[in-house]
């Protein structure tokens, strides 16, 4: 639990919406940050950039379908 709490309000977000999903590609996660409302405009690069840093503070997983196809899930215990 205070490895979440050391965490900025974006990450938290990001986290908070994966957690409620089973999982979603980029552009999904993107929409669902704007419709929540609870941040400022946040642009699909930084969104990106925040999941490879969470990726590699093993937060969430990425899960390559093929043909490019990739969706970010969050990493349960």
């Amino acid at each position: 639990m205070e490895r979440l709490e050391r965490l900025d309000t974006i990450d938290r977000s990001i986290l908070q919406i994966l957690s409620l999903y089973e999982h979603l590609n980029l552009l999904e996660l993107w929409f669902e940050i704007g419709e929540a409302g609870t941040l400022e405009a946040v642009s699909k690069q930084e969104v990106l950039s925040r999941l490879h840093s969470l990726l590699a503070r093993e937060f969430v997983e990425l899960i390559n379908l093929g043909n490019g196809n990739i969706r970010w899930a969050f990493k349960r215990g």
